[in-house]
C-alpha cells in the first residue's frame, strides 16, 4: 500500500495492484470539512483510475441532508463517468447511520444507477469482502 495524501482527518492508503484506494475518517467533521474530504477524495479516485473504494466511516457522525444532496449532485456524476466498480462502506451498528445512507443510496438511484455497485456493513472484514469479490 502507499499514501495518496491526506488530510488530518481522513488516511488514505492505495493498493495500486488492486486499483484499490482505502479510506479511513478519523473523526467527526464539519459540513465544511467533509465537503473538503469528498472532493479531494473524488480527486484520487480521478487521478488514480481507482476501481474499488473501501470507506471506514464508522466515526463519522450525522451526515445532514444538505451534504447528501450536494453529494448527489456534485460527486456521485462523475464517479459514474470515472473507472470506479465498486464502493463500500463500514458504519457503526446504530441504525441512523445506516438508515441515512440508504436515504442517499435511494435517492442517488431515481438519479442513476447504483444496484450492485454500492454497500454498506458494520464489519469491515465483511466489507473488504464483497469489495474483492469477483462479479
Amino acid at each position: 500500500m502507499e499514501s495518496a495524501g491526506s488530510i488530518d482527518y481522513l488516511k488514505l492508503q492505495l493498493v495500486p495492484e488492486e486499483s484499490m484506494l482505502c479510506v479511513t475518517w478519523l473523526r467527526g467533521v464539519s459540513s465544511a470539512e467533509y465537503r473538503q474530504g469528498l472532493l479531494h477524495l473524488r480527486q484520487v479516485v480521478l487521478d488514480h483510475g481507482i476501481k474499488l473504494w473501501f470507506v471506514d466511516a464508522r466515526r463519522l457522525t450525522h451526515v445532514t441532508f444538505e451534504d447528501q444532496q450536494w453529494i448527489i449532485k456534485e460527486i456521485i456524476p462523475e464517479l459514474l463517468a470515472s473507472s470506479l466498480q465498486k464502493f463500500v462502506r463500514v458504519v457503526q451498528p446504530d441504525v441512523f447511520s445506516y438508515i441515512t445512507f440508504e436515504d442517499l443510496l435511494r435517492r442517488a438511484q431515481q438519479n442513476y444507477s447504483l444496484i450492485g455497485h454500492v454497500e454498506q456493513f458494520t464489519s469491515a472484514e465483511a466489507a473488504m469482502a464483497w469489495l474483492q469479490m469477483n462479479d
